[in-house]
């Protein structure tokens, strides 16, 4: 059975993403519909928390729903107040309320059937255009290439949003094949593949990266792992000879954080996506009183 967490990673992870969206709904924005695509798409709706998961702060937000009212807040009551956590593409569905096209890569065969049902269902509305899910990993369809919204049925000036929630980011390491590679982490030459199977797709694109446990503390299974500075250094020398930007850095502390990167994205947006950081530790802080 698909489990999850239960851990402040989840509330850095979507609740960043549930802003980006909320940002990008603005009707000054002028954006009309929503190409997203997850690398890790996870079930839809995951029942059994994993034996190394749970903190007090999520447990916090969970039993405050919906708290401050904000867009993750708000879905997450909405979705699974009490049993359960729901992936990223639930709350796309909740929170984007125009039209959207979906892309799920999912290798877990459990979490798949679950995705196949919940895609079925989602396949109903109006507002969505497709909802491809492909079972296997992310690279084998990203090679690819991605869809632009013109393909999936969007208007042009859609937003394309590509959602990553690797175990983490390894940049000690150049590639992903080969002898000891764990296949739910992200390298260097994944961002490369990823940038490289976006050069067609038009429109404002946003690539959220959330990576967990970096270096930190005592746990000697931490002490080889990239620091976040090791991944941002990583990430801008790979963005440096593409047409992306690093936009923001939401921190959670040493061990989480998302990188937020953009290409095409209106200026108005730009002091929007800046203040993030700032507004997720004062949202995280008022929910911790």
């Amino acid at each position: 059975m698909p489990t999850y967490m239960g851990n402040v990673g989840h509330l850095m992870q979507h609740w960043t993403l549930c802003e980006l969206l909320t940002i990008a709904a603005d009707e000054d924005n002028c954006i009309p519909g929503l190409n997203f695509i997850d690398a890790h798409a996870m079930a839809p709706l995951a029942r059994v928390m994993g034996r190394r998961g749970r903190d007090d702060q999520f447990d916090g937000v969970r039993d405050g729903l919906p708290g401050q009212q904000s867009a993750y807040e708000c879905a997450w009551h909405h979705l699974a107040p009490s049993v359960g956590y729901p992936n990223s593409a639930v709350f796309v569905e909740k929170v984007w309320q125009r039209d959207f096209a979906l892309l799920l890569c999912e290798i877990n065969w459990p979490a798949i059937a679950e995705l196949g049902q919940w895609c079925d269902s989602v396949r109903r509305l109006d507002r969505c255009k497709t909802a491809e899910l492909f079972p296997g990993d992310w690279r084998n369809r990203f090679d690819k290439g991605l869809p632009t919204p013109t393909v999936v049925g969007l208007l042009p000036e859609s937003l394309t949003l590509v959602s990553f929630d690797p175990d983490w980011y390894d940049s000690t390491r150049q590639f992903a094949d080969g002898q000891g590679v764990n296949g739910r982490r992200v390298y260097p030459d994944d961002f490369c593949r990823t940038l490289d199977a976006l050069t067609d797709v038009k429109g404002p694109l946003i690539i959220q990266l959330s990576t967990y446990n970096s270096s930190s503390g005592d746990n000697r299974r931490n002490q080889n792992r990239p620091t976040h500075e090791d991944v941002t250094q990583s990430v801008n020398s790979i963005l440096h000879n593409h047409d992306f930007e690093r936009c923001v850095e939401v921190r959670l502390d040493d061990k989480m954080m998302s990188l937020v990167c953009v290409r095409n994205i209106p200026m108005p947006w730009t002091n929007e996506l800046a203040d993030l950081p700032r507004r997720f530790s004062k949202w995280l802080l008022a929910e911790e009183i």
